[in-house]
């Protein structure tokens, strides 16, 4: 068995709640919060943080899928979709959410871990991939502001884009400073250099 994680259930039959506690238990999880409608598992998700979470598609006050986008633009986490609907229209609202599993119930235990270990990989790939993009925006961004003081420069200073970008680099480097530092400095400084 993997790790023990701190799972969040959320179903409106209790009976349902109780049965998936005890077969998460038996695997060696800790059930940390039962909910009984989608407003309630969000509630418990901000306090509890739980590991992940299992959400039935169909709730009082908010939907599963609803609680999902909830819980994940709060702090993102693995969910697991639950159903007792298997029908295109259900599964394609559950595919709109940040879940990362389906089950139809009643749950088999024996689907249980694997489930977990699908979710699990599937949430890492998200955020690695979320990350990545982040990045990217980020590297855009840097360079946007690289590419405006290197114009500055060669407006300013009458510099050829290629001087321009080597004078950026060598004042980086010198200075101990990244480059899209410097081009910040340099785009605030613009009204003085262009008074020269």
């Amino acid at each position: 068995m993997s790790d023990s994680l701190r799972v969040l259930i959320a179903d409106d039959e209790a009976l349902h709640n109780l049965a998936l506690t005890s077969q998460l238990e038996m695997l060696g999880h800790q059930v940390v919060a039962t909910a009984s409608n989608g407003r309630e598992a969000v509630d418990l998700a901000r306090d509890t943080r739980p590991d992940i979470a299992y959400l039935d598609i169909r709730m009082p006050t908010l939907s599963g899928p609803e609680a999902a986008s909830e819980i994940a633009a709060n702090r993102p986490i693995p969910m697991i979709i639950l159903s007792a609907y298997s029908d295109t229209r259900t599964v394609e609202e559950a595919v709109r959410a940040p879940v990362f599993h389906y089950l139809v119930k009643p749950v088999d235990p024996d689907d249980l871990a694997p489930a977990i270990a699908v979710a699990r990989a599937r949430f890492q790939e998200w955020l690695d991939a979320r990350q990545q993009k982040e990045l990217l925006e980020l590297k855009l961004e840097e360079r946007k502001i690289i590419e405006r003081a290197k114009g500055l420069l060669m407006d300013t200073r009458k510099l050829s884009e290629k001087d321009a970008y080597r004078f950026l680099q060598k004042t980086s480097q010198d200075k101990n400073t990244p480059m899209v530092e410097l081009a910040r400095k340099i785009l605030l400084a613009a009204p003085l250099l262009q008074k020269d």
